[in-house]
């Protein structure tokens, strides 16, 4: 299976970045179901996006997302952002969002034309930061995506009710985030920003009293997870709207905020969008017998 890592130029970043794809290939072994394609001979693709202090390898490093997409025969497509962006057109920054809703599906489509853009063949997930992401850009664009997998996140605008009252309270790995509302939203908490484009709730509720149909929404958190109330609210809210299985669905099993989890859950998160494996039994028996 091709695993290539891009280096390319961002016009809507400026600057030199990197993403990473994983595609399918003709043929079938124990690992391999061959390659899913639709009528026109296109292949779905799932955009997936780290989360916070991660990067474009992260998915790769800790998780079997390599595995899981051969044996299902679609591309995933890895994109890097900056850590403080939360997806966002940075206010003291660069415009992630943009980058990462608009210009990487273009520019990916176009070095790779065999990357379906039916929305019927498009997902986007991802985990923490990354699973806001996926909702956020899924909420704004839901004509462009089939269904949204969020991992152990929600309307993380909210994370101040879980985060230590003081920066000097809180754990090394969170103190990063006591900077995100001035430079990604440009308010002085991440409270401030409720009610905007930032505001996943909001984003739902705009579609939804707009008409829109969405994609199906799919989240998945730790029951020991310290983000698991801002997952539950994120839940209920959109429960509260109306929708049910299978326009949402909400799993919770036990787990921390951890790689272990979200390698659990994403190949449960592909066969529940229909991407089920492509193997057949005689490829998966022992290759010594």
């Amino acid at each position: 299976m091709p695993r290539i890592q891009v280096d390319y130029y961002s016009f809507s970043l400026n600057m030199n970045t990197h993403g990473t794809v994983i595609l399918p290939q003709t043929g079938k072994d124990f690992l391999s179901g061959g390659v899913r394609r639709n009528k026109d001979g296109k292949i779905p693709v799932l955009w997936l996006l780290h989360g916070f202090g991660d990067d474009s390898t992260s998915w790769e490093r800790y998780t079997h997302v390599e595995r899981y997409a051969l044996a299902r025969g679609i591309a995933v497509v890895m994109p890097g952002v900056l850590s403080q962006c939360f997806y966002s057109n940075m206010v003291k920054g660069l415009p992630y969002f943009d980058h990462i809703a608009n210009e990487v599906p273009a520019l990916f489509r176009e070095m790779f034309p065999q990357l379906s853009d039916a929305p019927e063949d498009n997902f986007i997930a991802g985990l923490s930061m990354g699973g806001y992401g996926a909702l956020k850009i899924g909420l704004t664009y839901p004509e462009r995506y089939t269904a949204i997998g969020c991992f152990s996140a929600g309307n993380l605008l909210e994370i101040g009710s879980i985060l230590p009252p003081t920066v000097e309270e809180a754990p090394l790995f969170m103190r990063p985030m006591y900077g995100v509302a001035r430079n990604a939203f440009g308010t002085e908490k991440m409270a401030d920003a409720l009610g905007t484009e930032h505001d996943v709730k909001h984003l739902l509720d705009a579609a939804l009293d707009a008409g829109k149909a969405l994609p199906q929404i799919k989240m998945y958190c730790g029951t020991e997870d310290f983000v698991l109330p801002l997952s539950d609210s994120m839940a209920q809210h959109i429960a509260a709207r109306g929708l049910t299985a299978p326009a949402f669905t909400y799993e919770k099993g036990p787990g921390t905020h951890h790689w272990d989890f979200w390698d659990h859950y994403l190949p449960v998160f592909m066969d529940a969008c229909g991407l089920t494996s492509m193997l057949e039994a005689s490829q998966v028996t022992d290759v010594t017998g």
